[in-house]
C-alpha cells in the first residue's frame, strides 16, 4: 500500500474552510476531531483490504441535496471518462469522495440512522426532502456552544445553511421558536439566525460543532460510506474501472526502470563528480527497497557519436560502480553540441514503459534533427503522453520541449555545484520513500562512535559521510558487535569523487549500531532508510502570546502495540536542545505524536522517539530545518522634510535600527541601519453618518419590498490622491449621487444613497486610482434577506381585482348615501332651531314691556 498514494488522493480534495468535516488541520485544537484525511485513509485502506483478499486470494492491509446527489450519481461515469490519466482520475475521485463524507457531517442522516452508510446516497433515487418552506430545527438562544435535539424533522433529509458558501438562509423573525437549521460554528453566520445554532458534526468541539456528540458516528458512516463507494459489489468504482487501473492507483510502483544519460565530454569536467554523486545518491535510496526498480539504464553520450554507449543493469550495486567509473573526456570535435538525442534514444530502447529518464548535459543536441524521433519514443514508452513540439514556444530548449511534451521537468541545477549543467527529467520523478532517522554535524573534537538506533521495519540502512577521504575512514558495527565487512552481497561502501562516503546495508539487524570513525576530521552525517514507519508533522503556533508552539506528528505504520514518547528538538550538531513528553492519540491510520515547548532562538529540527510495534526503540527526524528569528525595531530619530510634488504630497524621513539581539542567537550582533521615506497620502476612507428608515420583517418579501423606501448618507475622506470609482455591490438597483470626483484630490465628499428593502444590505467601495479600496456596510434589515413569497396565478389575481374594485364602488355609494341623509338631517334640525328662536323673541319682548309699563306706573291693555 503506497501511503504517498492516499495522500494525494486526499489532499486532492481538501479544502481548509470547508463545509463539513475538516480537511487535515485540526482547527478546533481537539485531536479526537476526525478530518477528511482519516475518512479517506481509513475507508481506502479498508477497500484496498477487500479488494486484495477478492482478487489476489493473497495477503492483505490493516438546495444541497438535489445537486449533491446527481454529483455522486455521475462520479463513476466521470471517473470513467477519466481512467486514461491518472492524475486526473486521482483529483476526480478525491472530489467525489469528499462531496460524499461532507454528507454524513451537514446532514441530519445521523441523527435519523446513527453511524451507518446511507447505501442509496448517489446510486438509486434520493429519500425525502424537508421542503423549502418547511421549519427544520428549533430556535436556540446559545448559538455560539452546544445544541441537541433541536432538529424537527424525522424521516426526510435536511442540511445547514452556511452563510459565506453560495446560499442565503431564509430569514425568520426575532422570536420565532422554529426555522430553518443552520450549518453552525465560529465561520458560520447564519448561526445567528432564527433558528439559531446549527446541526454540523465536523468535530468533537462544540464551539465548532453544535452536534459534536455525534461526530463519531457521522466519522463512522463517512469510513462507510467511503470503503462502499470504490468496491461495494455491484456499485463501487471497480465495477466502473479495470483492476489494473485500481492497482496504479493505489499500489507501489515496482515494474520501471531508473535511467540516466549523462553528458561526459570535456566541458562537463568541473560538474562530472557532483552528477555522480547525485545519480549515486539517488541510487542508493532505492536498492534493497520496496520501491527498487527492476533494473537500472546508463546511457553515455559524446562527440563523436560513436563514444555514446548504453548499458542496463539489474543489481544497483553494479550500476552504482559504473557511475563511479565516469570520467569526462575528450572528444574528436571541439564544438560545443553534442549527440544528446542519439543517448536519449538509446536510453530509451531499453527502458521499461512509464519509468523516468534524467538527462545531465551543459549543451544543446548536436543531432537536433531527431527531435521528433525522441518524442515519438517518450510517446510510446510513457501510456499518457500528450503533446507535440510545435506546441511550445520557440525559445524552449529541445530538452525543455521533451520535459514537458512527457510530463516532466527541466531546470538548471545548483549553480555552486553543477555550474550551467541542464538536468531534465523526461517522464515523472523517481519515486523515493527515503526517510531520516538522523543527521548530525561531527566534529573533530569527538572521538566517541555514535550511535545508530535500527528498528524492526528498517528494511535498507544508509549512512552518508561527507567530507571524508576515503571509504575506510569511517566503519559501521552491528548491534552484536561484530564489525561489518561488505561481503554478504547485502552491504556496500563506496566513496565518491566529491568526497563522500556512502555505506549501504540491507536487512539490519534490529538494536544499537555504532558509526566509528578512524580519521579525526570534521564530518557531516546523515542517516536514512526505507522503513515503513513514516512521519509527517507540522509547526503550530499556540493563541496566546508566550512564545508556546505545538508540534503535530503524524506517524504512519506505528501499528496496534506502537508507541511515541518523546519529541525532542537538536540543533545543526545533533545535540538535544529540549526534550519534552509526547502526547499520543491512535487514529485509525496513523498515530498523532505532539507535544508543546518554547521556540529555541536557535535553528533546530525535530526528533521522535518512539518504540515499534515489536517494542524495539525507533528515532526518526524531520527534514525541515527551522529558523526562528528574533528582531528588535528601534527607531532613533525622526526628521520630517518638506518637498514640493505634483500632487503636494509631504514626505516623512524615519531612520530606524533594525538588531538581532535574542540569547546564544548566532546572528546577534547584526543590525541593520536604513532610511525610510514615507508620505502623508491620505487613502481614501468611507465612512456611513445616518440612515433613514430600516427594513422590518413585514417588508422584506419580494410582494411589497419595492414600496419599503431607504436613505443613507456617506462620507468620504481622502488627501494626496486621486478617486477612481464610487460604486456598490448591487449595481443599478442603488442609487449613488456625489459630486463631480474627476481631478479631486481631497475630501471630504458626501455620497447620498437610496434604495428600497428589496436590497436590505450592501456594500459602497471607494476605489484611488493606485488601488486602493475603501469599504462601507449598509445593513437596514438586521441580518434579514428578503425571501419570496408565494406567486398567485393569473386568474386569482384577476378575480382580487373584481372583488376589490366590487368592494370599493360599494363602500363609495355607502358614504354618498350616508352623506345625503346627513345634509336632510342638519337640514330639519335648522328649520326647527329657527321656529324655536322667532317664539322665544316674542316672549322676551312682552316681558320687557310689562317691566318698563310697570316703572312708568302704566297700564297694560291687552289686546
Amino acid at each position: 500500500m503506497n501511503d504517498v498514494s492516499i495522500l494525494m488522493l486526499t489532499f486532492s480534495l481538501c479544502i481548509e474552510q470547508s463545509n463539513g468535516f475538516f480537511a487535515r488541520t485540526i482547527r478546533d485544537g481537539n485531536w479526537r476531531t476526525r478530518t477528511h484525511l482519516d475518512i479517506t485513509a481509513a475507508g481506502t485502506f479498508r477497500a484496498i483490504d477487500k479488494y486484495i483478499k477478492l482478487n489476489k486470494g493473497y495477503g492483505s492491509i490493516d438546495e444541497f441535496f438535489d445537486d449533491t446527489h446527481n454529483f455522486v450519481k455521475s462520479c463513476q461515469q466521470r471517473l470513467n471518462s477519466r481512467k486514461n490519466d491518472l492524475d486526473e482520475f486521482i483529483t476526480q475521485l478525491g472530489e467525489c469522495l469528499y462531496t460524499i463524507q461532507s454528507f454524513y457531517s451537514n446532514t441530519n442522516w445521523v441523527e435519523m440512522y446513527g453511524g451507518v452508510a446511507y447505501e442509496d446516497f448517489g446510486i438509486r433515487n434520493l429519500m425525502d426532502v424537508a421542503a423549502l418552506e418547511e421549519d427544520t430545527c428549533l430556535d436556540n438562544a446559545d448559538f455560539n456552544s452546544h445544541c441537541m435535539n433541536n432538529i424537527i424533522v424525522n424521516g426526510k433529509l435536511t442540511s445547514g445553511y452556511h452563510h459565506g458558501r453560495g446560499n442565503t438562509k431564509p430569514s425568520k423573525a426575532i422570536g420565532s421558536s422554529t426555522g430553518k437549521c443552520s450549518h453552525g460554528g465560529p465561520d458560520d453566520d447564519s448561526r445567528k439566525l432564527v433558528a439559531r445554532c446549527g446541526i454540523n458534526k465536523d468535530s468533537v468541539t462544540p464551539e465548532w460543532s453544535p452536534h459534536s456528540h455525534l461526530h463519531e458516528q457521522a466519522y463512522t458512516a463517512a469510513v462507510q460510506a467511503t470503503e462502499n463507494f470504490l468496491v461495494a459489489n455491484g456499485t463501487g468504482l471497480l465495477k466502473t474501472i479495470v483492476s489494473k487501473l485500481f492497482e496504479d492507483t493505489f499500489k507501489k510502483r515496482k515494474d520501471m526502470t531508473l535511467a540516466f544519460a549523462i553528458d561526459y565530454t570535456s566541458s562537463m569536467a568541473d560538474d562530472i563528480d557532483t552528477i555522480k554523486r547525485d545519480v549515486i545518491d539517488l541510487i542508493t535510496t532505492t536498492v534493497g527497497s520496496a520501491d527498487e526498480p527492476a533494473d537500472y539504464v546508463l546511457s553515455l553520450f559524446h562527440d563523436p557519436v560513436s563514444l555514446n554507449s548504453a548499458h542496463r543493469y539489474v543489481d544497483g550495486h553494479v550500476m552504482i560502480n559504473k557511475v563511479q567509473a565516469i570520467e569526462a573526456e575528450n572528444g574528436d570535435n571541439g564544438d560545443c553540441p553534442e549527440y544528446a538525442f542519439a543517448g536519449i534514444l538509446a536510453a530509451i530502447a531499453l527502458m521499461r514503459d512509464n519509468s523516468p529518464l534524467y538527462v545531465f548535459t551543459d549543451a544543446d543536441a548536436k543531432d537536433a534533427d531527431r527531435f521528433q524521433e525522441v518524442i515519438d519514443a517518450c510517446s510510446r514508452r510513457k501510456r499518457s503522453a500528450s503533446g507535440r513540439p510545435d506546441r511550445y514556444a520557440s525559445e524552449l530548449s529541445f530538452f525543455q520541449q521533451i520535459a514537458e511534451a512527457t510530463g516532466g521537468n527541466v531546470h538548471e541545477t545548483d549553480k555552486e555545484n553543477i555550474g550551467k549543467v541542464l538536468k531534465t527529467v523526461i517522464g515523472e520523478t523517481f519515486p523515493s520513500t527515503e526517510i531520516i532517522i538522523d543527521s548530525f554535524d561531527w566534529s573533530a573534537s569527538e572521538t566517541i562512535d555514535k550511535n545508530i538506533t535500527i528498528d524492526s521495519t528498517i528494511t535498507v540502512l544508509k549512512i552518508s559521510v561527507t567530507g571524508s577521504s576515503a571509504e575506510t575512514d569511517v566503519d559501521i558495527y552491528h548491534a552484536n558487535g561484530t564489525l561489518e565487512i561488505y561481503t554478504s552481497g547485502k552491504s556496500t561502501r563506496i566513496y565518491t569523487s566529491s568526497g563522500e562516503t556512502i555505506i549501504s546495508i540491507q536487512q539490519p539487524t534490529s538494536g544499537i549500531m555504532k558509526l566509528r570513525r578512524n580519521v579525526i576530521s570534521d564530518w557531516k552525517v546523515k542517516i536514512t532508510s526505507q522503513s515503513s514507519i513514516k512521519v509527517d508533522g507540522e509547526l503550530l503556533e499556540k493563541s496566546d502570546t508566550d512564545n508556546n508552539y505545538t508540534v503535530e506528528l503524524f506517524v504512519y505504520s506505528l501499528g496496534l502495540n506502537g508507541t511515541c514518547h518523546t519529541i525532542a528538538l537538536t540543533d545543526s550538531t545533533g545535540n538535544v536542545i529540549s526534550s519534552h513528553e509526547a502526547s499520543q492519540f491512535k487514529r485509525d491510520f496513523d498515530t498523532l505524536c505532539a507535544a508543546t515547548f518554547r521556540m529555541p532562538y536557535v535553528e533546530f529540527q525535530v526528533k521522535l522517539y518512539g518504540n515499534d510495534d515489536s517494542g524495539r526503540p525507533f528515532t526518526r527526524k524531520l527534514s525541515e530545518i527551522y529558523k526562528p528569528s528574533c528582531v528588535e525595531l528601534s527607531i532613533k530619530g525622526i526628521n520630517r522634510i518638506r518637498h514640493i510634488f505634483p500632487k503636494f504630497q509631504l514626505l516623512f524621513q524615519l531612520i530606524y535600527n533594525i538588531s538581532f539581539n535574542c540569547v546564544n542567537w548566532k546572528d546577534s550582533t547584526k543590525s541593520i541601519t536604513r532610511k525610510l521615506v514615507v508620505t502623508d497620502v491620505e487613502r481614501p476612507d468611507c465612512t456611513v453618518v445616518h440612515t433613514d428608515e430600516v427594513c422590518g420583517i413585514s417588508s422584506l418579501n419580494t410582494a411589497n419590498c419595492s414600496l419599503y423606501p431607504w436613505t443613507a448618507l456617506a462620507e468620504v475622506t481622502f488627501s494626496g490622491t486621486l478617486l477612481d470609482s464610487i460604486s456598490s455591490t448591487v449595481g443599478m438597483s442603488v442609487k449613488l449621487s456625489h459630486v463631480n470626483i474627476t481631478g479631486l484630490s481631497s475630501g471630504p465628499i458626501t455620497v447620498n444613497i437610496s434604495g428600497d428593502c428589496c436590497t436590505p444590505s450592501l456594500y459602497i467601495y471607494v476605489i484611488d486610482v493606485d488601488g486602493f479600496i475603501s469599504q462601507c456596510d449598509l445593513s437596514f434589515g438586521d441580518g434579514q434577506s428578503v425571501q419570496s413569497v408565494e406567486v398567485v396565478s393569473g386568474t386569482d389575481i384577476y378575480t382580487i381585482i373584481i372583488v376589490m374594485t366590487v368592494c370599493v364602488a360599494v363602500v363609495v355609494v355607502a358614504v354618498i348615501i350616508a352623506f345625503v341623509l346627513r345634509m336632510d338631517q342638519i337640514k330639519s334640525k335648522d328649520a326647527l332651531a329657527r321656529s324655536k328662536v322667532i317664539t322665544d323673541t316674542s316672549t322676551n319682548e312682552k316681558f320687557n314691556s310689562e317691566r318698563i309699563s310697570k316703572q312708568q306706573g302704566l297700564a297694560i291693555i291687552e289686546q
